[in-house]
């Protein structure tokens, strides 16, 4: 199966879908800043997906990709019965990598033997935990716009996703809150949920528009952080009580004024391969 969609500058394009649903290369159509994901998203990219460490000895090993998808086999062979944990995640775009080195703040692919999965689509996925596991890139804080692309599953009521410091961070989650200070030097986004546009005015409008327990493609479009300044964090906020509890199998994010119809081309190609 084709999809016909364009390509931002004038010029259509035939993208076409696996088996299974979802553009395994939406890198080629759509080139991004960063991007991290579980499964290949860029055709001419040869490196590893993640490099992971494994509970029993600490021993560390990148692992690639078969047929386009995490190479599960090699990984649950390398992690044997324990748990694996994520040091890096690699950037498809060549740019700096998603990295975190302190071993109780890396996110989960295997528990105790077995690959951590999506229940909704059955692709592999990274378990943030809510205390303190996240991931970091020293490349995105001086970016001026950061239109960001998360494919997750969560229904954690209290987090930010993205963090430049204090005082600065994408939008807050916080079921029962009535604040209205959604980000900090964030500029003014527009949030998308699988791909439909999300009036939000109070914490609680964003936790009731994001954390509804199922694979979703949420976007942060035209935000405006103005360079940051420092490594980005993704998944927890830099003090204590912000941290992101549940799955992330994709990010990408964009630094260009991509437009209104490449946003909704690039949430559908995600929603074909992962939302349900």
């Amino acid at each position: 199966m084709a999809i016909g969609v364009g390509n931002g500058i004038g010029v259509p394009f035939t993208h076409t879908v696996s088996g299974g649903g979802g553009g395994s290369f939406i890198l080629d159509d759509y080139p991004a800043y960063a991007a991290f994901s579980l499964q290949k998203i860029k055709s001419d990219y040869s490196g590893s997906a993640i490099r992971v460490r494994r509970s029993s000895d600490n021993a560390e090993q990148d692992i690639g990709f078969t047929a386009n998808a995490l190479d599960s086999s090699s990984l649950l062979t390398f992690v044997g019965a324990g748990d694996g944990l994520i040091t890096t995640a690699y950037n498809q775009t060549g740019g700096t990598n998603f990295t975190q080195t302190t071993a109780n703040n890396q996110p989960k692919i295997v528990s105790s033997g077995s690959l951590i999965t999506d229940p909704n689509n059955g692709l592999a996925a990274m378990d943030f935990d809510g205390t303190y596991s996240s991931l970091k890139d020293g490349g995105l804080g001086t970016v001026v716009r950061l239109d960001s692309y998360r494919v997750g599953n969560t229904s954690d009521n209290k987090f930010i996703m993205l963090a430049g410091g204090s005082s600065k961070y994408s939008y807050v989650v916080d079921g029962g809150s009535s604040s209205t200070g959604l980000n900090g030097n964030y500029g003014t986004p527009t949030l998308y949920v699988n791909n439909v546009l999300k009036s939000v005015t109070t914490r609680t409008d964003i936790y009731n528009a994001v954390s509804i327990g199922t694979a979703s493609v949420v976007n942060h479009f035209n935000a405006t952080p103005n360079a940051w300044g420092t490594s980005v964090k993704i998944a927890s906020y830099w003090a204590n009580g912000f941290h992101y509890d549940g799955l992330i199998q994709e990010f990408i994010f964009y630094n260009a004024h991509n437009t209104t119809s490449d946003r909704s081309a690039i949430t559908t190609l995600l929603m074909d391969k992962y939302v349900p």
